[in-house]
């Protein structure tokens, strides 16, 4: 079971542990606070004059040929082109594909709408979307996933084509890539790069070294075909260090890396979908920052180790708002030490709405980490701390998700049937964080 295990060994003198389902932390939500009143926004608003910056700054850096967007809108003929889809993505707040409620904190790089781009975008949209008078553009729209330099890239060995279970879309595969440098060396950036973003759902990418590298170059070779199927994602090994999540990369802040020592193995764990294209090879890469020297983050993890077993993370058929949460204090990964939270990657599956994480003092503070109010498994995706936020040796971890498992919130269209903690087709509810000392 991996870090499961591992915890669960240290649970007895490390953890100060209060869990139950069902009866949460009573500290309201800050995103189910009534919105306030939409800003006024120009009453003839243009591309040129006033949406062309807010779209290169927040839409067009992902959406450029050969980013992650599916289209581009770095033209106003592009984003004109858009203009019977895109109102709706943005009043929904489907697009731009930023999770957190930025009422909870800032975040690094955060490209979420703001209330008054939003409300520009909008009535620019209902409008008609008119050009104006066209000007040179001030720069152009950097990709959002772009790292400042590529040192390392690592790619799948072979093309792996997709291949779901039975009446499901879903197929969940690890692929083992060496780590090519013979010194040790820090990654200080990460740009995922999806062979295929139709299939590409999202992935995580763990380093594993040691005994774990060796049962992971077990595991490929004991599986058909590349890589192997992993349920468990990266949970079945002692070590892991989680360097990222979602399709969204970038350099790291604040001169942060992430260790890693010769002989190492990267593991590439894709999410593949095929419910919107047909099953076809992928070939996946990763693009990487790497530096000598950094500021070494470390990880935490936040999960009820019951939640793994049997059916501790048992969501009822129909159960339209089955709520878990965990309370903690993770002296196992902090020694007890105070330390600097970095970032956070909250880790769940189809069946998940919502997830929070709080800091909680030794006072009763409440200090809010992480809030998503709409939560989307494709996004999935590490938070940078806009800055490093303290954690000392009495404070707690409070981890809290909602799971909808009605009939109108099958993945896979099927009957709802009981659930559990688990890969396709089940779901999971944790966070990684990442520290300095």
């Amino acid at each position: 079971m991996g870090w499961l295990a591992r915890a669960a060994k240290l649970a007895g003198v490390a953890l100060a542990t209060v869990s139950c389902k069902g009866q949460p932390d009573p500290t309201p939500w800050c995103s189910a606070a009534p919105p306030p009143a939409a800003p006024d926004a120009p009453t003839a608003p243009t591309y040129y004059e006033h949406t062309r910056a807010v779209i290169d700054a927040k839409c067009a850096s992902c959406h450029v040929s050969d980013g992650i967007g599916p289209f581009p809108l770095t033209t106003f003929e592009e984003v004109k082109a858009a203009a019977p889809l895109a109102p709706a993505a943005i009043a929904s707040h489907e697009m731009p594909p930023w999770l957190a409620a930025r009422c909870c904190t800032s975040y690094y790089r955060d490209y979420s709408l703001t209330a008054e781009e939003e409300a520009l975008l909008l009535r620019w949209f209902e409008s008609g979307a008119p050009a104006g008078e066209a000007v040179e553009r001030a720069a152009p729209a950097t990709p959002l996933g772009g790292l400042s330099r590529v040192d390392v890239t690592l790619a799948m060995p072979e093309p792996y084509t997709p291949a779901p279970e039975a009446g499901t879309s879903d197929d969940t595969r690890c692929f083992v890539l060496d780590w090519p440098l013979e010194r040790a060396a820090y990654v200080t950036g990460l740009n995922p790069v999806p062979g295929s973003r139709e299939l590409v759902h999202h992935l995580l990418i763990g380093i594993v070294s040691g005994s774990d590298a060796e049962r992971a170059v077990e595991r490929d070779e004991a599986d058909d075909g590349p890589g192997y199927a992993c349920v468990n994602s990266l949970g079945e090994y002692q070590n892991v260090h989680i360097l990222g999540g979602g399709l969204v990369g970038g350099d790291y802040p604040r001169g942060i890396g992430t260790r890693v020592e010769p002989g190492s193995k990267v593991i590439l764990d894709v999410h593949y979908s095929t419910a919107h294209a047909a099953a076809a090879p992928d070939t996946t890469s990763l693009q990487l920052r790497v530096d000598d020297t950094a500021v070494e983050a470390k990880p935490i993890v936040v999960t009820n180790l019951a939640w793994a077993v049997a059916d501790g993370l048992g969501i009822g058929a129909g159960e339209t708002d089955a709520v878990f949460y965990y309370r903690y204090r993770p002296e196992m990964f902090t020694r007890g030490k105070a330390v600097k939270l970095q970032s956070i990657t909250p880790h769940m599956h189809e069946f998940a709405t919502k997830v929070v994480v709080r800091r909680i003092t030794s006072s009763g503070r409440r200090e809010c980490l992480l809030e998503i109010p709409r939560w989307s498994f494709g996004w999935e995706q590490p938070f940078w701390f806009a800055e490093e936020m303290s954690l000392d040796p009495d404070d707690e971890l409070y981890l809290e998700c909602h799971f909808d498992n009605s009939a109108e919130n099958q993945p896979d269209g099927q009957a709802p049937r009981d659930i559990a903690w688990g890969g396709n087709n089940q779901d999971m509810c944790a966070a990684f964080l990442s520290f300095t000392e």
